[in-house]
């Protein structure tokens, strides 16, 4: 837990940092992202990868959010994802952990770009909705969309609903499909370094069996 606590020492949230995403125009935003948040999501990727990498049985390396396609809109969030592959996350299955303006969250599954889509669905469906639901117990929540804030609360969610969901990812081109966990603005800001590293810590350990379904899906 010591070297745990040092590799996060300038990792606590505070309010400035989920104010990064009400900064006016593409560039002044990402001016404040690179010298505020940025550095925060490099340190959650350190602090995250081994931890990973350890319950996994494989290295895990982190990618820091560049929004290098931006043009005109600024982003609304900004996230550290993590896969096997040291050159990029979006083409496999991914863990994703970032903030929005109003709260932080952990995720895992796929993106619209993954060569995994249609596979992952064909998975969970066969896994089937009550086991899904086992799987991830409580607030777990699913995301259609990861460029939108929020999820759908899984347990709140009806058979015909997810199945709606896991049928999209296979069939539409730009569906995504993650699971995760949300923790609020007040929360996360209420949390001292050690308490932060603990909620993410746990939470993405809580999505390994998931992911562990997502990159065997294919198999």
């Amino acid at each position: 837990m010591r070297m745990i606590a040092e590799s996060l020492a300038s990792a606590e949230l505070l309010d400035d940092d989920f104010d990064v995403f009400v900064v006016p125009g593409l560039e002044p935003r990402m001016t404040v992202l690179r010298n505020q948040l940025r550095p925060k999501l490099e340190r959650f990727g350190h602090v995250l990868a081994p931890v990973l990498s350890e319950e996994l049985g494989f290295p895990m390396h982190a990618h820091v959010a560049r929004h290098a396609r931006r043009k005109t809109n600024p982003p609304s969030d900004s996230w550290v994802a993590f896969s096997h592959d040291p050159r990029g996350y979006k083409k496999w299955p991914a863990y994703m952990a970032g903030v929005w303006h109003t709260h932080l969250y952990v995720q895992a599954g796929v993106i619209y770009e993954s060569s995994y889509k249609a596979a992952w669905g064909r998975r969970l469906e066969q896994l089937g909705c009550s086991h899904l639901r086992e799987l991830l117990p409580d607030q777990a929540r699913v995301y259609g969309d990861y460029t939108k804030p929020g999820g759908e609360l899984l347990q709140e969610m009806d058979d015909a609903r997810l199945s709606e969901l896991l049928t999209r990812v296979q069939t539409v081109k730009q569906a995504d499909l993650l699971f995760g966990y949300e923790l609020s603005r007040e929360l996360a800001v209420s949390l001292d370094e050690r308490g932060l590293l603990a909620w993410l810590t746990a939470t993405a350990l809580r999505l390994a069996p998931l992911y562990t379904l997502a990159m065997t899906s294919k198999e």
